[in-house]
């Protein structure tokens, strides 16, 4: 098929019915999400992350004119028709990719770079004649990858490091941790307050814990988990339960231990429920841990590791890219704009998420007023309506409505609920 005979599909720009693509990474769980699609799991086949959007790893299919075409070609061939006057401001590209994610199992700790470091490391290896898929490679585009997500269940994560005071109370309740840094506290002190003084403390704690001969690792390490086995942990809101977890799930060949067990001490461990959820900005490290959650991402898949993976773990790289800030990070609760939808705002300009709640027999009407939405419904039905052409989408089914499509969504058979991926209006250069 022809560009111009692709245009032609999308003259005039209609919503279109988008089929998600399943990722089964090991850590996925067995419910969740053949719940949503409505599937059998009998084999337990674990379900990780349901994909919408046009990354070329994973494309979703898009329903238009009777066939079915992966979403990144559709773009490829007829960004303006999807796009409109935002195409050139978009490089041409959804900027966005939407997930469903659920972790029945814990997540590597990992940050993003910046845009620039992107591009300086996608650059560096393509000069080094790194191949896209080698397992050593960092850097798998130019982009960055700012995350915001909204819990649906119970959430347990990690997100940045803890506030410096509490760190010094960790190293010294925990004896096997002290020799890590002994004097911490002492120096913290001395700190006082300076910030510079506070971040190179931290990055000094840090890199003395991913730099330490594996050896000193595994000896800082076994003893704390042959107690942490005898006192049978099991708090969730404890890091020693994850601790225990992740050496469970990660061990290193020859019996090693995995020195990301240290992080899960030195970041916050948080607990969302429901509705609430948090921003990772470049340079933050964080995991998942377990838990289901709607993510909304840039269209990027640069991911530098801190451990708790069989992958790559480049940890000079991630010293260079990470940014040492400490205190607890802010959770989201969204920000109501109308009766029946939530926007969780954060500074990143390739995308915006909200929720929105239908009750029955109150339509309400939006717009793709700065890009493309995809709209994703994850309780009851939804009737969804532009140019007299109506399509209804049930539970895991999403619609991409083209840039400047005006449309109405109204639940069907009772209250529903969905997702929305937007992007928020263009900051002013003048």
């Amino acid at each position: 098929m022809t560009d111009h005979a692709v245009s032609a599909l999308l003259n005039p720009p209609d919503l279109l019915p988008l089929r998600g693509v399943v990722q089964h990474y090991d850590w996925g769980g067995f419910r969740f999400l053949p719940d949503l699609l409505g599937e059998e799991n009998r084999e337990e086949k674990p379900f990780a992350e349901l994909w919408f959007g046009a990354h070329p790893g994973a494309p979703s299919i898009a329903y238009v004119g009777g066939l079915s075409l992966p979403l990144d070609r559709l773009f490829a061939e007829a960004p303006e028709a999807l796009l409109g006057s935002a195409a050139p401001r978009l490089s041409y590209r959804l900027p966005y990719l939407l997930k469903v994610l659920d972790a029945r199992k814990m997540l590597s700790i990992q940050a993003h770079p910046t845009k620039q470091q992107a591009e300086e490391g996608f650059a560096r290896e393509n000069a080094a004649g790194i191949a896209l898929n080698a397992p050593h490679r960092n850097y798998k585009d130019d982009n960055h990858k700012p995350e915001v997500h909204i819990a649906l269940t119970d959430f347990w994560m990690l997100h940045g490091f803890r506030p410096l005071e509490e760190i010094a109370g960790i190293l010294r309740a925990v004896p096997e941790l002290t020799p890590l840094m002994p004097d911490f506290g002492e120096r913290l002190a001395r700190a006082g307050g300076s910030e510079e003084a506070r971040r190179t403390l931290l990055r000094e704690l840090y890199a003395r814990a991913m730099r330490m001969p594996q050896e000193e690792a595994d000896a800082l390490l076994a003893p704390l988990l042959e107690r942490l086995r005898r006192e049978a942990a099991d708090d969730r809101d404890s890091p020693d339960f994850w601790a225990l977890r992740a050496a469970e799930h990660f061990p290193l060949p020859g019996g090693h231990l995995d020195r990301g067990i240290v992080s899960i001490y030195l970041l916050n461990l948080v607990r969302l429920r429901p509705g609430q959820g948090t921003y990772q900005p470049a340079g933050t490290l964080h995991a998942y841990l377990e838990g289901a959650n709607v993510e909304l991402m840039a269209n990027s898949d640069n991911v530098l590791r801190g451990g708790l993976t069989p992958k790559h773990v480049d940890v000079e790289e991630l010293l260079r890219i990470l940014a040492f800030d400490s205190g607890f990070p802010p959770i989201l609760e969204g920000e109501a704009v109308s009766l029946t939808e939530r926007i969780y705002r954060t500074p990143a300009t390739e995308f915006e998420l909200s929720r929105i709640a239908l009750p029955p027999g109150l339509p309400v009407r939006r717009e793709a007023r700065f890009g493309p939405d995809t709209l994703l419904v994850l309780e009851g039905s939804v009737m969804a309506q532009a140019y007299d052409r109506l399509h209804t989408l049930r539970r895991g089914e999403a619609i991409l409505a083209p840039c400047g499509v005006s449309y109405v969504l109204e639940a069907v058979g009772g209250a529903a609920t969905l997702y929305r991926a937007s992007l928020p209006e263009p900051v002013s250069e003048g």
